[in-house]
C-alpha cells in the first residue's frame, strides 16, 4: 500500500474520529437520547452509499479509501451503538432499546441506499 493512501485515511480518520465527537458531545441529551451517534451513522451511511454508488470511479485511491475507510470508518461507530443500547436495558428501558437499535439500522439501510442512489446519477453527470 501506498504511503499516500496510508497518510490519506489517516487524516480522513482524524476527521471522522473528531466529527463524531461533537456530535456525540453536542447532540447525545442522556444515556436514553443518543441524537448524535444515531445522526453519524446515518450521514456515514449516506456518503459511503454515495462513494460505492458511483464516485468511486471518479475519485483517486487514495481520496477513496480517505472518505470510506477514513473518514466513515471512524465517524459511524457500532461499538457506541452497542453501548447506549446496553445502558438503556440496564435503566430497564429495553423497549427503547430495541427500538433504537432498529432505527439505526433502518436509518442507516436508508442512508446508504439514497446515497448510493445519488452517487450512481452522479456518475452519469
Amino acid at each position: 500500500m501506498r504511503l499516500t493512501v496510508i497518510a490519506a485515511v489517516g487524516v480522513g480518520a482524524m476527521i471522522g474520529a473528531l466529527l463524531r465527537l461533537w456530535a456525540q458531545r453536542a447532540l447525545n441529551l442522556s444515556a436514553l437520547s443518543p441524537v448524535g451517534t444515531l445522526l453519524v451513522n446515518i450521514i456515514g451511511s449516506f456518503v459511503l452509499g454515495v462513494m460505492s454508488g458511483g464516485l468511486a470511479h471518479k475519485a483517486g485511491t487514495a481520496w477513496y479509501y480517505a472518505i470510506t475507510a477514513g473518514f466513515c470508518g471512524s465517524l459511524t461507530t457500532f461499538s457506541s451503538i452497542t453501548m447506549e443500547v446496553f445502558k438503556m436495558i440496564q435503566l430497564l428501558e429495553t423497549l427503547r432499546a430495541f427500538a433504537y437499535l432498529a432505527f439505526t439500522i433502518g436509518l442507516g439501510m436508508l442512508g446508504f441506499i439514497t446515497g448510493y442512489w445519488s452517487g450512481s446519477k452522479l456518475l452519469q453527470l
